[in-house]
Parts: structure tokens; sequence; C-alpha cells
């Protein structure tokens, strides 16, 4: 009798644990647990960092390169080759010393992923050494020795195979220095809003972000932006706020979102912090790998 009971008892004990178990699993209650296809609201905040980072998303680093290509003599007017079209309107204003240029950029085919179009304005300053305006940046054999660049509007849009961008606002204020020398080396800072669409298999999310960056000497050499990416490298720190919500079932919790940023850039990857959590990105196409 006795080896009877203790197995009926252990029976019964595995008949309840297994219905536990199954009303678990099929709880309404339990669609944010961890399972094969959850979400990371990290690798979200890394890959609109990333994208705001890219060349080729018209990010932190294709700003670089405007900065850049005015330490060389560039085309106004309209430039194209395979894969994107550039088209460059600029004015100077003698009292000041300031330059506006407006530069309309598209990269890709519309219709094709990736793709992207923006529009950015820019102001600029040629320094000589003593910190005067001159109106190029060789004047009468003097070499700028700075440049103020600061973006004062733009809009865009990009879509690459993971993700949809809408740009809300863009602004930046950069000074580069050493550009009489064959590096130059830029800081300043860069604000940026925008409303990203992530798409995974099984998850939609809109991400409504503002993301604010210092930019700590981040260095490329003179002259041409040909292989851009590979050639910029430096760091930056910033803060991550977004508000995001879910096209269909949740994948996360986090409807609010504040992170702080800290990315190293060098031959063509940025390594993205957030909060402590690393992701790489390839810096061309503005994607984590």
């Amino acid at each position: 009798m006795k080896t009877g009971t203790t197995f009926f008892a252990f029976t019964s004990t595995l008949a309840i644990v297994f219905f536990a178990m199954l009303f678990t699993g099929c709880s309404n209650d339990n669609t944010l647990e961890p399972t094969a296809n959850a979400l990371n609201v990290n690798s979200d905040v890394a890959e609109s960092v990333a994208g705001a980072v890219g060349v080729e998303s018209g990010g932190v680093v294709d700003q670089v390169g405007d900065v850049i290509d005015l330490t060389t003599q560039f085309r106004l007017g309209k430039t194209s080759a395979d894969g994107f079209i550039d088209q460059r309107e600029a004015t100077y204003d003698e009292s000041t010393g300031t330059w506006t240029l407006k530069i309309e950029r598209e990269r890709g085919v519309e219709g094709a992923v990736p793709y992207g179009t923006w529009t950015r304005v820019f102001t600029y300053r040629f320094l000589n050494s003593e910190g005067q305006p001159q109106k190029f940046f060789v004047a009468e054999n003097d070499t700028a020795t700075s440049i103020v660049f600061n973006i004062v509007d733009g809009d865009g849009y990009y879509k690459n195979f993971r993700m949809s961008h809408d740009l809300k606002e863009i602004q930046g204020s950069f000074v580069a220095t050493g550009t009489n020398t064959d590096m130059v080396t830029i800081n300043g800072t860069y604000k940026r809003a925008a409303v990203d669409t992530l798409t995974t298999e099984k998850f939609t999310r809109i991400s409504d972000h503002a993301l604010e960056l210092t930019i700590i000497d981040l260095k490329g050499p003179k002259g041409s932006r040909r292989n851009l990416a590979q050639k910029v490298s430096g760091s930056i720190t910033g803060t991550f706020h977004a508000d995001i919500s879910f096209d269909g079932e949740r994948g996360y919790a986090e409807k609010t979102v504040d992170k702080d940023i800290k990315i190293v850039i060098d031959d063509g990857e940025a390594t993205i912090d957030v909060n402590g959590n690393l992701y790489v990105a390839d810096v061309e196409n503005g994607q984590v790998k």
C-alpha cells in the first residue's frame, strides 16, 4: 500500500505541473515574455543611431564629408554618377564673410532598397590664422586654418532593409581645425529628430526620437571624400530619447526610452555603446552589422 500511495502522489504532482505549464503558456498576459523572436530595445536604439552616423543615410559622417569637401575645389551645380546625384547652390555674404550652401542629395534608385534623398542648408566661414574670415579656402596664397560650419536646416528620407527613416529636424555646429594641414579635425554638436519605422519578420515598431551628440576629434584627410567611411575616425557621445509604439503585437515593454550613447569610429566601423551594450555598424551604409 505504501508503494502505491507514493506512486499516486508522484503522478498527481506531475499532472499538476503539466497543467500549470500549459495554462501559463496559453495565458494572454505573457506576450512580453522572452521568446526566440523577442526584441531588445537597445538594438533598436543602435539601429537608429547607426543611421544617424552613416554616409549613405545622410548622417554625421556624411556632413563631415561636406566639411572636408570645402578644403578642395568642388563644383557647384549638378553632379551625378552611378547611384548618386548632388545638386549644390551657394551664395556669399560679403558683410559677414559667410557662405550659405544648399545641397540636394540622392543615393540609390527611387523605389529600390536601399534608397535615400535629403536636403541640407549649411553656412560656413573660412578663417585665417588670426581668426578673420576670408572668402575662399585659399585667398591671396593664404590657406584657411579653420572652418566654422553650421547645419541650419534639412529634411530627408531613407530606407534600408530593416528601417525607413523620416527626418523631422536637424541642426549642427562644427569647427574644423588644421585645415591647412593634411589631416582635418572636427569638433562640435549635432541634433537630429526623426521617426524610424523598424520592421522585422514578426514586429513593426515606430520610434519617434531625438538624438543629441557631441563630436570629439573626428579626423579625416583633407581633399576628396571618396571612400569617406574608411577615412574618418574619432568618437561621439550623446543621448537618445524616443517614444516607441508597435504596429501590431508588442515585442518589448518599453514605451519611453532614454539612453546614453557612446560611439567610436574607426576603419569603416562605428562601435555603438547603448548603456553598456555594444553594437558594430557599417559607417558607409548606416546599418548595424
